[in-house]
């Protein structure tokens, strides 16, 4: 049985996609927007679900981001690089 239910105002009925495919989907939205929590909330639900770090990776190539999830940092005032080489936050 599907449910009505929205994501940054996308309509989509849940339950029409697995758990998992669901909650990797919501991590890639989230992580190309920016969305830090939200990120953090979807990539938790997803690896309780089941995903693995390849998935996870997958994911984030489909979001723009290189599947080792590390950036370079720039300064959000002056747009110069905080760090000489991209870093990552682990788990």
């Amino acid at each position: 049985m599907t449910v009505d239910k929205e994501f940054f105002n996308v309509k989509y009925k849940e339950g029409s996609l697995d758990a998992k495919t669901a909650q990797l989907i919501f991590f890639a939205v989230c992580i190309a927007i920016g969305h830090e929590e939200g990120a953090t909330l979807h990539l938790k639900r997803a690896r309780e679900c089941g995903a693995t770090e390849d998935e996870i990776k997958g994911m984030l190539e489909q979001a723009g981001l290189p599947r080792s999830g590390q950036i370079t940092l720039f300064d959000g005032r002056t747009g110069e690089l905080d760090y000489a080489e991209a870093v990552s936050v682990d788990r």
